[in-house]
Order: C-alpha cells, then structure tokens, then sequence
C-alpha cells in the first residue's frame, strides 16, 4: 500500500509518476534498512527493474541481511554501513529515495531530510514512512501527554518525535522537492502495535527456553501497549511523505507535479 501511495515507479497498480526512469534503470536507496526485510520486499517487486541499497549504521544489521538477501535468492538488493546524516554517496544518485521508520531514530530530522533530498535524482520519487507526535503548537501537550513521551523515549532511546506538519515544511524548505504529500496512517497501522503485543507473550515455547528474558518482554509488552494508547488517542501519528525531486537549472525536463494530500486526524 505504501508503494501504491506513493506511487513508487514500476510498481503494479500505481500509475507511473512524472519523471519516472526507464524500466531496468531504477536505482533505489532504503534508508534505515535494519536486517533488510524492505529492501528485500522492494527488490522481489520490482525485479530486474531495479537494484535496491539499504543503509544502515549496525554492522550486525549488515551481515544478517546480506545473509538473509542470500537465502532468499534476492540478487538485485545490497546492504552497505552508512550514517543516513552523512551519506558517501554523490548528490543525484538515486531514482527513489525510500525510508520506513528510520525518522523516530534521528538526531537531527533537518540533515535527515536534505541528505536524503540530496542523493535523490531530480525527478525522483521520495516516499518516506516515520512516527511523528502531534502537533504541539496547535494543541500544546498536557503534563501527561509530555511524560508519556518522555518514557517512550527512554524505554526506546528515541531522540525525539515531530510532527507530520513538521517535516512537511522540512521537506519543503530544502526547496528541491514538489509535489509534498502528506497522511496521517493512524487508524489503518494502530492495530498492529497491540498484535506485536500478543506476538511477543503468547509463544509458550519462549516462556520455557527463556526465562532470563521474562523481565524484558514484559516491559516491552507495556512499552508497546503505551505507544498504541499514544495513537489511539492522538498523541501520535503515522506521517506518510511522497515528493518528487525538482529539476535545476541545468536539467533538461521540467519539474514533475502532484496534488498534495493531507488527511490528518
């Protein structure tokens, strides 16, 4: 749905945005990729239409998705250890730029979004999917609201959270991006914070073989349980982002459009 949405080049069932490159030619960059289970997702779906690099800043999230990469025969897909804050790569060197919750983690969300911005092509298509907070300078935060933040900070070593009217004027001030769309996926992910609850309680095997990891599970368990109260109740959002890279000057096609889209809730 995410690709549809963001009507990622290539994808079946999303019409091909302006701009798009020619099939067999699509370089796309997944940012914060973990052990690679999106990168491998996008490169089974477009095939040998595309070559996907994932990003991240754990050796071991390297070798474990190279490794899965391996076994699951996915051969256009490759990891690299990279700062997402200060990328190697030269500036124009991807058709899509793609990041799914890797936003929450980052220090600085300014450099997170220009970096990105800036290995993008122009005429690329960015499609990038975070949890933000709501808005506190419309609705400032209650006492209450502030400290459930600051515990899901701590239990998860977040930075910090903003909001999806935030990083749409992130994404906007860099000045090479058009087209910015936003959402709020609030009420379609909701239900799967309280499934990973379940996932990770119910396996009576686990509660046996290890019970040096009772403690942890548990308060994970609460964590989880806390952050699907914050959506419920509009503390928090799922911003969805899409954008198309402009051209400058010295390109030869115009800027591609696309109607903004906002559905906050």
């Amino acid at each position: 749905e995410m690709m549809a949405w963001g009507n990622l080049p290539g994808f079946e069932g999303a019409p091909p945005a302006p701009g798009a490159p020619a099939p067999g030619t699509m370089k796309v960059l997944d940012v914060g990729c973990g052990i690679g289970g999106t990168s491998r997702y996008l490169a089974k779906k477009l095939g040998s239409r595309a070559d996907v690099t994932g990003i991240t800043i754990s050796p071991g999230q390297i070798e474990r998705a190279t490794e899965l990469a391996k076994e699951q025969g996915v051969s256009n897909a490759k990891f690299e250890l990279m700062d997402a804050l200060a990328m190697d790569y030269p500036d124009n060197s991807f058709d899509v730029v793609w990041a799914c919750e890797s936003g929450e983690h980052m220090p600085d969300k300014e450099l997170y979004i220009k970096e990105m911005a800036r290995v993008l092509k122009p005429g690329g298509r960015f499609i990038m999917c975070t949890w933000c907070q709501r808005d506190d300078r419309e609705v400032p935060f209650t006492k209450k609201e502030q400290n459930i933040l600051d515990f899901l900070y701590e239990e998860w070593t977040h930075p910090y959270f903003i909001s999806i009217k935030s990083y749409e004027e992130l994404m906007n001030g860099t000045g090479k991006m058009s087209g910015v769309g936003t959402a709020d996926w609030n009420e379609e992910t909701r239900p799967s914070w309280r499934h990973s609850v379940w996932v990770g309680i119910a396996d009576p095997f686990f509660w046996v073989t290890k019970p040096r990891l009772w403690w942890k599970t548990i308060r994970d368990a609460w964590t989880l349980e806390r952050m699907h109260r914050a959506f419920k109740k509009g503390l928090m959002q799922y911003g969805m982002f899409r954008a198309t890279k402009l051209y400058d000057e010295s390109s030869a096609a115009p800027a591609p459009t696309m109607d903004r889209e906002m559905s906050m809730q």
